[in-house]
């Protein structure tokens, strides 16, 4: 429980059956402290290049810390892990975060303002993107520096949860370096019917990087020595039946504007990760073209980053003590080679 819910619950505790307390109620913190502790064994098999091949265990600790002061908010965190496979190896196996070592997580600011029909958030700093988006697009381990927001509306019968508009801009900090940088516009719209939830969105992402190894290799027919940029139109929509067992199902697709091409992702699940002992099943089916997502971002659970597709299996069930123990199990194609992976990840989350 935060710790500001203790306080309060001690206040009340202390205040009840007497007329008075005997000494003054001191203010509850405006300050709010959480973690997250994960713990993860990956195994990835690739007939085809042995070399490629590997296991790997490691260990993950997230803290943030939270000052709020309405309308005011500043969050500040820490990233520190430990794993079996050293950080030489991060580019190579298209990982996203450092497997060794500690790191500022987030550091920004939060201005919000809300009435009774309408919204908004001004966050400023090192951030997460805010944005809806597939692992295509975006890592959702990855942080920019800059800004981000969104602006909206409600209704007050309960019908329409949210008509948006999001943003998000700045410097990108990947361990590829290439100062990458982007910019991306997304409009979000969510409705509550009763029964069901439905959610559409559609943006356009902007992304700008210095050309060199790996993930950061130029665009086709671009100049090598240039500053690569690539625009991508981004949408997607989910429906969500909330029945005492729920299930939902996702889309996303995104476009290279210049090339034409295109990539795609569907997801359903059945179950949900908040009740103790209901378990969730998933399954997604991925697609990616060449140029057609924003590859220097794309989420790493996924060994492929371009011109691939396959499925994925996950299982996750929620545990006493706010633990949550996952199975994951995947297999890709790259389209026009014979490379094929199959990966399978076991993954046990506590949150305090």
């Amino acid at each position: 429980m935060p710790f500001r819910r203790w306080t309060l619950a001690l206040a009340a505790a202390t205040a009840f059956g007497q007329e008075a307390a005997f000494f003054p109620q001191a203010e509850p913190s405006p300050w709010t402290p959480a973690w997250e502790l994960t713990l993860r064994a990956d195994e990835l098999t690739e007939p085809n290049l042995p070399s490629d091949s590997f296991r790997r265990t490691g260990l993950q600790l997230r803290l943030r810390w939270t000052w709020d002061w309405e309308p005011l908010k500043l969050v500040v965190g820490t990233r520190s892990a430990m794993g079996s496979d050293g950080n030489q190896l991060n580019a190579a196996r298209w990982d996203q975060q450092p497997s060794n070592g500690s790191q500022l997580d987030v550091a920004h600011g939060d201005l919000s303002w809300t009435t009774a029909q309408a919204f908004g958030n001004l966050r400023l700093g090192l951030q997460e993107n805010g944005l809806l988006s597939s692992q295509a697009l975006w890592d959702r381990n990855l942080r920019f520096f800059g800004a981000g927001g969104l602006a909206g509306f409600r209704g007050t019968e309960g019908l329409l949860q949210e008509a948006s508009f999001r943003v998000a801009a700045g410097r990108v900090r990947n361990i590829l370096g290439g100062r990458g940088d982007l910019l991306a516009g997304q409009f979000v719209l969510k409705l509550d019917t009763g029964p069901f939830s439905w959610t559409a969105h559609a943006g356009r992402w902007w992304h700008a990087w210095d050309p060199g190894e790996e993930r950061l290799r130029r665009l086709p027919g671009h100049d090598p020595l240039a500053r690569q940029r690539m625009t991508v139109d981004a949408g997607g929509a989910a429906l969500k039946w909330n029945a005492v067992f729920p299930w939902e199902a996702r889309w996303f697709q995104s476009k290279n504007r210049e090339s034409g091409e295109d990539s795609e992702e569907f997801q359903v699940s059945a179950g949900s990760r908040e009740r103790l002992y209901w378990p969730q099943f998933s399954f997604t089916w991925q697609r990616l073209s060449s140029t057609g997502t924003l590859y220097p971002l794309n989420g790493d659970e996924w060994w492929f980053y371009r011109r691939a597709k396959g499925p994925r299996f996950d299982a996750a069930l929620p545990l006493p003590g706010q633990w949550t123990l996952s199975l994951v199990y995947l297999r890709q194609r790259s389209d026009g080679d014979e490379y094929e992976a199959t990966r399978k990840m076991l993954v046990l989350v506590k949150t305090f």
